[in-house]
């Protein structure tokens, strides 16, 4: 190797630890000028690349060099490309166009890729990303190519494991800090410049309730014109964790024929693809569940129309207590509910049980509510549930947002089994798959109230559940 070149390393390096070593910066920031260094003394692309928290995916975070195509192929599978965060050693691809661990070859190909060289970053012992380095030419990467790399992915992990510190120890200082079940590197490194104030809302609630997410990660080609790619797809959002793609629209309904019409063509073409488009009206409605957006500032005026009587809703409740009672018979269940909407439900469901049985409640905190930028619990269980039997008791279940979370929560307490039971289920409204057991209605995409459920603590002592009626509120200069 030419000492200039080795010379060049050296400079590199010296920058990317001044830069490491200053705290004003953010850590994307950071990251970006890392990634700079590797391309440009190596006269290469480079991009780095992070796993979720669950280790199943290698997310993009940061690129210099690469063609806008490349870096939406999608999310990497560390089991398909090219392993070295699993191994945990330097991978070199001589030739992509022929190598079997290079996960999407047409994609390479189409951006001329001809030789790659990974490392892997590792964070307290164990993977945590990569750092990858793209030529046109093919290259035999010298020890010192590998060298540099490594040195600047250690550096990498330095930047990463520094930039959480710094942010825990503010919490404490402050006294807001609460441990967090994901402390996955992603969640600090990700930048993000959202096209519509939406995307940014929606992120915060993914956010409260510890869900992992990527913003437009992935361009799925729809059309085709021989080898050109004419059309494409881009969804807002993809949940690792979650296997799922979120595509938000802030128009009517009635106006987004043609992202309907896309939708349509990538189910047809990508079967395998999990999808959930959320229209305005759903939208508005899980802002308005949290105290936010144009529904909410709306004024409930009483009951448009009768649901499901007292009458209905007890001989249900009677159904579901009878089947709970045959399948846990010998078992002596922990039944737990979420306060405060559980509370009717739970009351009577546990009177009509048949076999012993032990409740509690717990309380999690809701979005927006002071300064939480997360999910927390308020009130957690009293019984200890390792190894036993759960039924947690839901009064209604929508986007499965809030429900997900509360099960990872008693799943982490190492219970032997978990199932759900719920009165009433809006799958329509569903963001997140969650299974439910035991369902006592299915019910139209309705805001719902009565038999404790509530509108801005109102209705709840209804015996009867209704579909709220809205009237707007006047402004001050009508009064």
């Amino acid at each position: 190797m030419a000492v200039s070149k080795v010379r060049t390393y050296y400079k590199a390096v010296r920058r990317v630890s001044a830069t490491v070593s200053n705290t004003d910066k953010e850590l994307s920031e950071i990251l970006d000028i890392i990634v700079r260094n590797v391309a440009r003394p190596m006269t290469a692309a480079a991009s780095l690349l992070l796993l979720d928290s669950d280790r199943k995916k290698l997310i993009h975070v940061s690129s210099w060099g690469l063609p806008k195509s490349y870096i939406l192929k999608g999310v990497l599978d560390p089991e398909l490309s090219l392993k070295e965060v699993i191994t945990g050693e330097p991978v070199i691809v001589s030739d992509a166009t022929r190598d079997v661990r290079v996960q999407y070859p047409e994609f390479t190909e189409k951006a001329g890729i001809r030789s790659m060289l990974a490392v892997p970053i590792i964070i307290d012992e164990q993977p945590a990303g990569s750092i990858r380095v793209y030529t046109k030419q093919p290259v035999e990467f010298t020890n010192q190519d590998i060298s540099f790399v490594i040195t600047m992915a250690n550096l990498t992990a330095i930047a990463i494991n520094d930039s959480m510190l710094h942010e825990m120890t503010l919490q404490v200082q402050e006294g807001t800090y609460k441990p967090k079940t994901d402390t996955s590197p992603l969640r600090y490194a990700r930048t993000v410049s959202f096209s519509h104030p939406s995307e940014q809302e929606f992120a915060r609630i993914l956010d409260f309730y510890n869900i992992e997410w990527v913003y437009e990660p992935h361009s799925f080609p729809l059309s085709w014109e021989k080898d050109r790619i004419t059309e494409m797809f881009t969804p807002d959002f993809y949940l690792p964790g979650l296997d799922l793609y979120i595509e938000l629209t802030t128009m009517r309904q009635s106006l987004v024929t043609v992202k309907n019409r896309k939708l349509r063509r990538l189910q047809e073409l990508y079967p395998e693809v999990k999808i959930a488009l959320l229209y305005k009206k759903d939208y508005d409605r899980l802002l308005a569940k949290f105290g936010y957006g144009p529904l909410a500032e709306s004024r409930g005026r009483g009951v448009a129309k009768v649901l499901y009587s007292s009458a209905e809703i007890q001989n249900r409740v009677n159904e579901l207590a009878k089947q709970l009672s045959d399948d846990y018979s010998g078992r002596h269940p922990v039944m737990i509910g979420v306060l405060r909407g559980v509370f009717c439900f739970m009351a009577d469901l546990i009177r009509q049980i048949t076999i012993p049985v032990s409740v509690d409640f717990m309380t999690i905190s809701r979005y927006g509510v002071k300064a939480d930028s997360i999910t927390n619990i308020i009130k957690d269980i009293d019984i200890d549930v390792l190894g036993k039997p759960v039924i947690l008791v839901e009064d209604i279940v929508d986007t499965g947002l809030t429900l997900n979370f509360v099960i990872r929560h008693l799943e982490s307490k190492g219970v032997s089994d978990l199932s759900i039971c719920a009165l009433f289920d809006k799958h329509t409204r569903r963001i997140v798959d969650v299974p439910l057991q035991y369902v006592g209605f299915e019910i139209p995409d309705e805001f719902i109230i009565g038999y404790g459920l509530d509108y801005e603590e109102e209705y709840r002592n209804l015996p009867f559940v209704g579909i709220l009626s809205h009237k707007e509120k006047r402004s001050k200069k009508n009064r």
